[in-house]
């Protein structure tokens, strides 16, 4: 098991996808519990529109990872890039 930190970069639109696709994408990320860090946003500088997200995740595989985030509904909208890191270390838990 390893921790996988993933980056989320945002089209100028993400603001109106956001809004459209909250209570879904919050579903979403709830019911994921290998997500730990369950959709936090980014923003510069502090108080600004959020530019971007950041999830921390529990997985065995780096495609476990890309599905986690294909099923991700505001990622679909095609408004979010990502990038993927791996923390290097492997969990036993």
């Amino acid at each position: 098991m390893n921790h996988w930190i993933v980056s989320f970069d945002d089209a100028a639109k993400m603001q109106e996808i956001r809004a459209e696709h909250f209570g879904a994408y919050l579903d979403y990320l709830t019911s994921h519990t290998e997500i730990f860090v369950d959709g936090a946003s980014l923003a510069l500088p502090e108080g600004s529109p959020p530019c971007g997200g950041i999830w921390i995740v529990k997985s065995d595989n780096q495609e476990d990872v890309i599905a986690l985030i294909d099923g991700d509904p505001v990622y679909r909208s095609g408004h979010r890039k990502f990038k993927i890191y791996t923390t290097g270390k492997t969990f036993s838990t």
